[in-house]
């Protein structure tokens, strides 16, 4: 999307709309990971969490621990924000966890808004730095076109010469 704006060349605040929508869907698509966690999650701990050692009450204790500090806004919505942590496991571990369904919903929205932003920064200044790359590249091109030829021109002189001293002797 960031690769279009700059395509179209719309100006770089025109980015912040476009993370606004995105991170509207990711939420909606979220919370219904969400639910969809919450529930499966306590059927597969049952199953599972034995070989784990880890029950559901365990969980839900920890989950229970989030209570919506500062400091569990903040550290949710870096984990929403950093492009290398995958959206789906922190839905899932939230789902799982039972969390506040507040504090799921705002850090989800805001972490992916700043995520969002991330990526259609690097859209957008990839296609410029691509756009300029071509055209520098088209320079590069000649320059090396010209070397080369340079360069046969001096080996056909050099064979040329050598051929003339062969005779020459």
């Amino acid at each position: 999307t960031g690769s279009f704006a700059s395509v179209q060349e719309y100006t770089l605040l025109a980015l912040i709309p476009l993370a606004f929508i995105a991170a509207f869907g990711k939420t909606i698509g979220a919370v219904i990971v969400y639910f969809i966690s919450d529930r499966v999650g306590e059927v597969a701990i049952k199953k599972f969490g034995g070989s784990f050692n880890v029950s559901h009450s365990d969980i839900k204790n920890f989950g229970n621990k989030i209570t919506g500090t500062p400091r569990d806004y903040l550290l949710l919505i870096v984990f929403r924000a950093l492009p290398i942590v995958p959206s789906a496991v922190v839905s899932i571990g939230c789902g799982v966890m039972k969390i506040k369904l507040q504090l799921y919903i705002i850090t989800t929205f805001i972490g992916t808004i700043v995520r969002d932003s991330i990526f259609l920064y690097i859209g957008y200044t990839g296609t410029q730095l691509l756009s300029t790359f071509a055209t520098d590249s088209a320079n590069i091109e000649s320059i090396i076109q010209t070397i080369v030829l340079l360069v046969v021109l001096a080996g056909l002189i050099y064979l040329y010469i050598r051929r003339k001293r062969i005779k020459v002797v």
